[in-house]
């Protein structure tokens, strides 16, 4: 009588271990790049949402409302919305690892009764950056909040 016997001799299982090994080390780096691409496009929704509500505070309440960067031209700490001299909402900090940038180097945007932007009277370039991700939001003289492209 033979007896056979079932399973995986240590050869295969080492193969395998191997080929496992090397399908990770090759797509570790491309996950590293999703992950990173991920926060920064949540990163840049949450400022995008933030001027938004702003923005309709304003049209809302038909008075100026002031979105601010509380600590000194820095977006990525905590940004409050003002109107009428009380604190309306406060967002929390970004993750350690962000910076953002603006043209004019703004820590204070204030939006008018209708939404459009009454300080500064110009468009305002955000620019967002996580490793090798780099955002863009805009703010246009009439309000209007883009994401990776120029005011009209």
């Amino acid at each position: 009588m033979l007896f056979r016997s079932k399973g995986f001799t240590l050869i295969e299982l080492m193969i395998a271990l191997a080929v496992l090994a090397l399908v990770t080390l090759l797509g570790v780096p491309a996950f590293s790049g999703i992950f990173e691409r991920s926060r920064a496009d949540s990163d840049t929704g949450e400022l995008l949402r933030a001027f938004n509500v702003a923005r309709l505070e304003a049209i809302n309440h038909s008075e100026d409302v002031n979105i601010n960067a509380t600590t000194d031209d820095d977006w990525t700490k905590d940004i409050e919305i003002v109107r009428d001299g009380t604190v309306v909402r406060r967002y929390a900090g970004l993750p350690a690892g962000a910076t953002i940038t603006t043209t004019g180097d703004i820590n204070s945007i204030v939006f008018d009764s209708l939404g459009g932007l009454k300080t500064p009277a110009n468009a305002v370039v955000f620019t967002y950056s996580r490793g090798d991700s780099t955002k863009s939001l805009v703010v246009c003289p009439t309000g209007r909040i883009l994401t990776g492209a120029a005011c009209i």
